[in-house]
């Protein structure tokens, strides 16, 4: 194992609290280096309009703090075949604002698919992650997909054929760990190793129970699957989104006392990994 195998940390920062300076000056505090811009002042990424998203560039380029990703909500629906319109516009904004911001990241999910219809709905679905795709390709953009919920790529069969068909330097993986706890999956069990080539970024929160818990106190194999990823040289960014207080269909919060909670607990649990960050 890698002793000090060094990882970088970034946020959903609206989880610290709405206002960017409060954001901004927990991540400093703390030692976080990246923002994945979900939320500022209440308003979602995606109804931030050009000054908007020019005044959050700037104010993190003033603090030092890059941002890591938009943290779109992209596909998060129910799937139908009349919603692909609206969800690759709602893409191409998504892609807008990562130009803007300076990133080339844009965290995205499938659509929700009715139970017992997986397997028959699954080349359409693949057919719109890949028209969504080669827009982003068209942005200079890399889509990470996220196992969030019960959408049809959080189940690690799914995925694993997901990746199979569209998976290269475009077209990459946020991996949750709680995510996967929560629908019954296990990290080591069920999602590496087919996962780590395409593994981009670890989304930071654990469950058991069915409860969100802080990093290395769940089910979620957080200290067993990070010591593995350092075995095997893997340095991709850990993404605080710990959801200590609430969790909802377009975000979490925990607000500054819990979030630096979760920011401690991860770093035990990496310390115990062989890691740091």
């Amino acid at each position: 194992m890698a002793a000090g195998h060094r990882f970088t940390l970034t946020a959903f920062a609206d989880e610290i609290a709405p206002k960017l300076d409060d954001q901004l000056a927990t991540l400093k505090r703390l030692g976080v280096s990246g923002l994945d811009l979900r939320s500022v002042n209440g308003v979602n990424v995606m109804d931030l309009d050009l000054t908007d998203l020019e005044r959050v560039r700037d104010r993190c380029q003033a603090e030092g703090i890059s941002i890591s990703c938009v943290g779109s909500p992209v596909n998060k629906i129910p799937y139908h075949v009349m919603s692909q319109g609206k969800e690759l516009d709602r893409l191409k904004h998504a892609c807008y604002a990562a130009n803007r911001l300076n990133t080339t990241k844009v965290r995205l999910f499938t659509p929700e698919v009715p139970e017992g219809q997986h397997d028959e709905i699954a080349p359409r679905i693949i057919r719109w992650m890949d028209e969504q795709k080669r827009v982003a390709m068209d942005h200079g953009v890399t889509l990470l997909h996220e196992n969030d919920a019960k959408y049809w790529g959080a189940y690690p069969a799914n995925a694993q054929r997901l990746f199979g068909e569209l998976g290269g330097p475009s077209f990459r993986a946020a991996f949750d760990f709680a995510n996967a706890v929560l629908l019954g999956f296990r990290p080591l069990d069920d999602w590496f190793p087919w996962i780590l080539p395409h593994l981009d970024t670890l989304h930071i929160k654990d469950a058991k129970d069915g409860q969100v818990v802080p990093a290395g106190e769940g089910d979620g194999q957080m200290r067993e699957t990070l010591a593995y990823l350092i075995q095997q040289g893997w340095n991709g960014p850990l993404t605080m989104e710990p959801h200590l207080k609430a969790a909802g269909p377009m975000g979490g919060f925990s607000g500054e006392q819990l979030f630096e909670t979760a920011v401690a607990a991860l770093r035990r649990t990496l310390a115990e990994a062989g890691g740091e960050a």
